[in-house]
């Protein structure tokens, strides 16, 4: 019990139907299939071409034992591809057996935070990437795919280092687009997007391989321009543990850092939303220990780090798959692929790889969100809108710390200056926002005020000076202010030194400050921060009215 407790695949085994394995089989043969020519593009986005298709073979094997989902399938993704190509890249400095030791001890680094989240516990921190940020980045992130693959698909050489500077340098070389590679693109990606809409059974990036791979061999494309993929090397990869320097591991930890939240995010998100549609549910840390462990084995294969792919765990639902048993099937025809077919691949064009790529960014968007965001509150598609705008003109890391940033200053904000409200008194004796209750009257010579937020440093002197600007201009004056503590469901000492100061002001111009409907650990830190009162005199109360009751001038 213990043991299937950690190794849900197991427990998945035991109950396993026979008659799931023709559907487990025939949706890992297509699931596969699916896996080369994407694995191969999204190393060739890395600067790895091989590491893709090592990433889509142990770490399926690791989540198949480890996930709590049973259609989930991990692998290199869009996004990983690109941290790897935008931030591990750049610290290579042109040498492809650093990239790939790198890129390996970036997964590994990825896998061992996963660990340490899974045993801390720590299957909360997905929740810190917001809606906004999330909408910001995959849009972003599409863009800098599409600036870094379109020169493949147009057959012109890329050049810039940022991604505007990418899309100017496209627009300049225009004039030197080669038909054929645009041909090759352009087709690959109109017959995945076809595919995806009208087909959802047909693997579209197989379509356009096959196809492709059939054009360059009989019309000898590779001889008019159009550059292809070359020699692979056949075989599997070596098993080792990349050693890294403690400099290495310094300029890695941030890219790391910033990896796992992604990929746990990316994973979380996706396993919920398929876990909902089959009707069971999802155990985030268990989610923790499985992509970290599918990560620590794409490290030590020389995998690109890995992640949940939607598009991939699509495609094995809509062809059937019933078990993780299909994301082995699927690990075995990669295997299959690198030990006697790799050098088929060797004429598949650049171009095609380029397409699958840029469908790939098309999946990522979604532009009715950014009007839900609109309609839900502006703020929030301004966050989206910084986080793009980041990511295109600063990078990724640096474009998701933008949004991050921006999200908690509107946070901050939101704390400091909550909603609140004078109550009215009701005629059954409640005590009601008259905003929503138009029968709510407030009551001359009381002040009853509700403060929506937890009361703390960064707004205990908003506090303060609301409640004074009110007594102030109350007609006629008051001669006591009940606080309703039922939104404060927090409390710090700077807040209980600013309320009894507040508290000895009113007391000067003869008014009492008292609470009400205050929340158990709310009163204690009250009682624990303000001075000790004289016998017999009650500062806090059960509910409003019995504080309104208290302070009555009979």
């Amino acid at each position: 019990m213990k043991i299937a407790r950690w190794l849900p695949g197991l427990a998945t085994l035991k109950a396993y139907k026979a008659s799931f394995l023709p559907h487990d089989v025939a949706a890992g043969v297509t699931l596969g299939a699916v896996m080369v020519p994407v694995g191969l593009a999204y190393g060739e986005l890395a600067g790895l071409p091989l590491a893709g298709l090592y990433g889509s073979m142990l770490p399926l094997l690791a989540y198949a034992l480890f996930g709590s989902s049973r259609q989930l399938v991990v692998g290199p993704d869009t996004a990983m591809a690109a941290v790897v190509a935008l931030a591990v890249a750049p610290l290579a400095a042109g040498d492809a057996g650093r990239l790939a030791l790198l890129a390996a001890g970036l997964g590994v680094m990825v896998g061992v935070l996963c660990l340490l989240g899974c045993l801390l516990r720590l299957g909360f921190v997905a929740n810190f990437l917001s809606k906004p940020v999330i909408v910001g980045f995959m849009h972003g992130l599409a863009l800098v795919i599409l600036a870094a693959q379109l020169p493949k698909v147009l057959g012109i050489r890329p050049s810039g280092e940022t991604t505007l500077e990418q899309f100017a340098t496209i627009v300049q070389r225009l004039p030197d687009t080669n038909p054929l590679a645009l041909a090759i693109g352009g087709s690959s990606f109109a017959i995945i997007l076809f595919c995806r809409r009208f087909l959802p059974r047909v693997p579209g990036a197989v379509v356009a391989l096959v196809a492709a791979l059939l054009a360059v061999i009989l019309f000898d494309l590779d001889k008019h321009g159009v550059a292809v993929v070359g020699s692979i090397p056949t075989g599997l990869p070596d098993v080792w543990l990349p050693v890294l320097s403690l400099g290495d591991v310094e300029e890695l930890l941030p890219v790391a850092l910033v990896a796992t939240l992604l990929s746990f995010s990316d994973t979380i998100i996706t396993a919920r939303a398929f876990a909902a549609r089959n009707g069971y549910r999802i155990d985030a840390n268990q989610e923790l220990l499985a992509i970290g462990m599918g990560n620590l084995l794409a490290g030590v294969s020389q995998g690109l780090p890995i992640s949940a792919s939607d598009s991939r765990t699509a495609v094995a639902e809509a062809v059937g798959s019933r078990t993780q048993v299909t994301s082995v099937v699927a690990a075995l025809v990669v295997v299959a692929v690198m030990l006697w077919f790799a050098p088929v691949l060797r004429f598949l064009p650049s171009a095609v790889l380029g397409g699958i790529l840029i469908a790939s960014a098309w999946g990522l968007c979604d532009f009715a969100e950014f009007g839900r965001l609109w309609r839900f509150r502006g703020i929030s598609l301004a966050a989206a809108l910084v986080t793009l705008a980041g990511v295109l003109a600063l990078g990724l890391m640096e474009g998701i710390l933008l949004g991050v940033v921006f999200s908690l200053v509107l946070l901050l904000r939101a704390l400091a200056f909550p909603p609140d409200a004078v109550l009215g008194r009701t005629p059954d004796g409640g005590w009601h926002d008259p905003v929503h209750r138009p029968e709510a009257v407030p009551q001359p010579g009381l002040l009853v005020y509700r403060f929506s937020a937890p009361l703390f440093f960064a707004n205990c002197n908003v506090f303060r000076d609301r409640i004074e600007a009110l007594v102030g201009t109350a007609s006629p004056p008051v001669h006591a202010v009940v606080v309703d503590g039922s939104a404060i469901h927090d409390v710090d000492l700077m807040a209980c030194d600013l309320l009894v100061e507040l508290a000895r002001d009113l007391a000067q111009q003869g008014i009492r400050l008292v609470f009400g409907n205050l929340r158990d650990r709310v009163q204690r830190d009250l009682e624990r921060g303000l001075p000790v009162l004289p016998e017999g005199e009650e500062v806090t109360f059960p509910s409003v009215a019995a504080a309104a009751s208290a302070v009555a001038v009979v």
